[in-house]
């Protein structure tokens, strides 16, 4: 049961969010908050507290799609230096994925193994496929695996519009994680980063060579690095990115199998009411070729219908209805020429 507590603690965080510049997590707080709210609406009988309850639920409904039209749906995004709690045994689904990054990480897990092997500890892994389906939630949990320091950069962390800034921001991450005896540093949306480089991309140009001299920094070090990076468009990386101590290894991450989708489904209900005519098992069957970002959509779409009923005095469950409109309004994202390129991507990559 939700307390007036929770929902305080919910705006405050969005707020926080907000002052940080990451709409992302203050658009799950705002979601959090309106939850909140409309169960406290259902628990409390007629009268002014209810009303009170479904003007604040009707409040944060706003402002979620306020953020949602500005595009804070993705995943979060920052500059972050913490240890995740996340493991691999939390994600549903991808199991082939999850097999090849237990198997990349097994040296770091087990130390004797790589001093009877005499297998190199640390390295890179590129993790590529459509966008939205957990690329940074399966970096995050390689982190809480191993129990290591993560740091999480986009584009927006380190370019700046002033010379040598961008190169200064990718070192000074650099020399923070060098200071962590064991630390995973996650280069999110790669190609925005380290693009191939051009005659005519001054910039580009000095921002790859400053990653390549850092990277070649940690051999010296004893400190150990994994470094991570997602991509959906991995043809735009720059080569030199992916040869052997940098990005040397890559994973394709597809799109969800049914576990997974059906996991998606439940973890983005939560605890929503939900009328029983709603059946997850055959939706998240029928779910094929929809990305993890494009359920996350179908299924806010559909809570707000059914919010903005119950303030309006209809019944609180989402139903199956509710979910069938919102389908009609979320096409799947990744088409198969998309795929076909990363098929076409993965094969030339072997070669």
């Amino acid at each position: 049961m939700s307390s007036p507590n929770i929902v305080s603690k919910f705006v405050a965080m969005a707020e926080q969010a907000l002052s940080r510049g990451d709409a992302a997590a203050a658009a799950r707080h705002v979601s959090d908050a309106a939850e909140a709210s409309l169960e406290l609406a259902i628990s409390v009988g007629p009268g002014p507290d209810r009303d009170r309850l479904l003007a604040g639920a009707d409040e944060y409904i706003s402002t979620l799609e306020e953020l949602l039209a500005q595009g804070a749906g993705g995943e979060g995004r920052g500059r972050v230096l913490d240890k995740p709690k996340e493991r691999l045994a939390d994600i549903a689904g991808m199991e082939n994925v999850k097999a090849k990054l237990s198997e990349m990480v097994l040296p770091l897990r087990h130390p004797e193994v790589k001093d009877l092997y005499g297998i190199r500890a640390g390295g890179g892994i590129l993790l590529y496929g459509p966008p939205g389906n957990g690329k940074t939630t399966l970096a995050k949990a390689i982190a809480g695996e191993l129990g290591a320091a993560f740091f999480s950069l986009t584009g927006a962390d380190i370019r700046s519009k002033w010379h040598g800034e961008s190169e200064q921001n990718l070192r000074e991450s650099f020399q923070a994680a060098k200071a962590c005896p064991f630390a995973v540093m996650f280069l999110d949306d790669v190609d925005g980063i380290l693009p191939q480089r051009g005659a005519d991309q001054g910039a580009d140009n000095r921002l790859v060579t400053q990653f390549l001299q850092e990277v070649g920094g940690f051999a010296e070090s004893k400190n150990t690095l994994i470094l991570l990076g997602a991509t959906n468009n991995p043809w735009d990386v720059d080569p030199a990115v992916l040869r052997s101590c940098r990005f040397d290894h890559k994973i394709f991450v597809g799109l969800p199998d049914q576990p997974a989708r059906e996991f998606l489904l439940r973890q983005q209900l939560g605890k929503a009411p939900l009328d029983a005519g709603v059946d997850l098992s055959p939706l998240s069957a029928r779910l094929a070729g929809y990305t993890g970002s494009d359920i996350t959509s179908i299924i806010s779409a559909a809570k707000l219908v059914a919010a903005t009923r119950f303030t309006q005095g209809g019944p609180p469950e989402v139903t199956a209805e509710d979910i069938e409109a919102s389908l009609l309004t979320v096409p799947p994202s990744a088409n198969s020429q998309l795929m076909a390129r990363y098929e076409e991507y993965a094969r030339s990559s072997r070669a």
